[in-house]
């Protein structure tokens, strides 16, 4: 039931007004005119966005379905709905609730602020990366040595999908630590952790160089440029706190959501309860990779820790069942509150019905570039005239869009209000475009 609700909130995702959106093209451009080869390295090659296995799934549906958005976006939505499946895995694992870690999920599955990447193709990485954690998190403590050294090859899947994946090893010693007497702790780590550490350590001293190649050469306007300081740590910390519950603490309704939120984690940490403690280092570890990034902060990178936050507080819930003696039914009431208290649905709505106009419009744009220009030739030059400062299909990186439709590199668009010298003219005229051959 909990799988059906979730569907029904997202089924818009596989709407035919759902186009490719942003940065969905240049994506599709590395899966339309590179090399495999030119996509997948053993290790990292670049600082940034270098996730040869998550773009190898966009390769593969690039050839099957070509630019057919909707089996994309099944592809999103089918591995979420897999998220919230193995979210339940784990929390059964930490809970005393079956009920609970039902709710915890569904609470997850619902948290629109949280899950942008289950309707976005060029956050699969996301998607995909959750699916390879909370799947290392229910192999690495296994007794069968096979299933050990499964959740190894999963890690390095994770690593190759999404680089945040790296802290993992920090999180399965607090899965460790949670699970064992301090006493076992050296024989526990022995057995299951030093393959995982050993990997993320290999994957640490590849990307140590280039991230300090792009720290130091790189723009220093670039969003992605990380500032490293206490205070932008807990400056975004407080950011995608206040985006889990939907802006910041106040006014008074606000600020009651938060008193009821962090008192919940503060009352299950203080009583040790191992999901509220697995979830908190769990959000705060997946965070790390992003949360330096003072100048870049978005919604679209709370997929992963998000998952914990709901686990961190659907432990509260079952450690208050617990401790105050509560059947199990109020318990997983409490949980629920996530689900009917928070406004998940308004947020979805608001999301969708400004993406759906978006891409509508984007896909009406493409298709009278289309009908205008059969062909492109390399090196053509775009002039696109009296467009807002507002998503449009050509505000792509490196004019990906044309590339992939015209498979032609390199193409250059140019917002502009001169057409000299330009091979295609655009001219944004409201609610449409006008296109027409330039002089060249």
């Amino acid at each position: 039931m909990a799988l059906a609700y979730v569907f029904w909130l997202l089924r818009w995702s596989l709407g035919p007004d759902h186009f490719f959106f942003a940065d969905d093209w240049d994506w599709l451009y590395r899966a339309a005119l590179l090399t495999l080869r030119e996509q997948f390295s053993l290790l990292p090659r670049y600082a940034m966005n270098d996730r040869p296995v998550g773009a190898l799934a966009i390769r593969i549906f690039y050839r099957a379905f070509g630019l057919n958005p909707a089996p994309y976006h099944g592809l999103c939505l089918a591995l979420h709905l897999l998220n919230i499946t193995l979210l339940v895995a784990l929390a059964c694992r930490l809970m005393r609730s079956w009920w609970v870690a039902a709710a915890t999920a569904l609470a997850y599955g619902t948290w629109s602020g949280a899950i942008e990447g289950a309707t976005w193709v060029a956050d699969i990485f996301d998607v995909l990366g959750t699916t390879w954690i909370l799947a290392i998190a229910l192999t690495f403590a296994s007794r069968r040595a096979s299933v050990r050294w499964l959740s190894v090859a999963l890690f390095y899947l994770a690593l190759r999908t999404k680089e945040a994946a790296i802290v993992t090893p920090g999180l399965l010693t607090v899965l460790m630590m949670v699970s064992h007497p301090r006493r076992e702790w050296r024989r526990e780590a022995t057995r299951t952790l030093w393959p995982h550490a050993l990997l993320a350590a290999i994957f640490v001293a590849a990307y140590v160089p280039l991230i300090a190649t792009h720290q130091t050469t790189g723009d220093v306007n670039n969003p992605y440029r990380m500032v490293f300081s206490p205070w932008t740590f807990f400056d975004g910390l407080y950011f995608y706190v206040s985006r889990m519950l939907y802006g910041r603490p106040w006014p008074v309704g606000r600020l009651i959501r938060w008193v009821v939120a962090m008192g919940a984690l503060g009352f299950g940490a203080r009583w040790r309860w191992r999901a509220t403690l697995v979830g908190l280092a769990g959000f705060v570890l997946f965070l790390l990779p992003v949360v330096f990034m003072a100048h870049q902060r978005q919604p679209l990178y709370l997929y992963i820790p998000g998952a914990f936050f709901a686990l961190a507080l659907g432990g509260a819930a079952d450690a208050a069942g617990a401790r105050l003696r509560m059947p199990e039914a109020v318990s997983a009431a409490m949980m629920l509150l996530c689900v009917v208290a928070l406004p998940h649905r308004a947020n979805m709505a608001a999301h969708s019905e400004w993406l759906l106009d978006h891409t509508a419009r984007a896909r009406t744009d493409l298709d009278t570039f289309r009908a205008r220009i059969p062909s492109l030739r390399p090196g053509a030059r775009i002039a696109l005239i009296g467009f807002p400062d507002d998503y449009n299909v050509f505000r792509t990186p490196g004019c990906s869009v044309l590339k992939v439709v015209y498979h032609v590199d390199p193409v250059s668009c140019v917002f502009t209000d001169d057409s000299a010298g330009a091979d295609v003219v655009v001219v944004y005229r409201g609610e449409e475009i006008a296109v027409r051959p330039g002089g060249g």
